[in-house]
């Protein structure tokens, strides 16, 4: 029969009792590899969250960028009350496909109408 190792001890370590788990030279490689995949894992996911968060920002940013209303002529860029017409979803990705959207009349003169006058 072998000798048997003992599978925990306790040691002293600078004073301090420690509590050592000894582990068989055949297992060792397979609890590194375990411990190396679950950190790569964890930065992994870490990554992932990050990515999918930016991801997420843009997604809702050119959605709220389809919003008309400040380019609206019934926009009165007020707080207290932002469109006369439809004030209750003004400025809301309820307006995206707003009915009253008129854009604003324009102050610059088209060519046809210097050849007309």
């Amino acid at each position: 029969m072998g000798s048997f190792l003992p599978i925990s001890t306790w040691l002293c370590y600078r004073g301090i009792m420690v509590y050592q788990l000894w582990v068989s030279p055949t297992f060792h490689f397979l609890f590194v590899g375990i411990g190396f995949c679950l950190a790569w894992g964890i930065v992994g996911l870490i990554l992932w969250n990050i990515g999918s968060a930016i991801a997420y920002s843009i997604r809702t940013s050119k959605r709220m960028h389809q919003i008309p209303c400040s380019n609206c002529q019934y926009f009165t860029n007020d707080y207290r009350l932002k469109c006369s017409v439809r004030p209750d979803i003004a400025l809301s990705e309820q307006a995206i496909n707003c009915r009253d959207f008129e854009a604003p009349p324009s102050l610059t003169l088209d060519i046809q109408d210097l050849q007309r006058g």
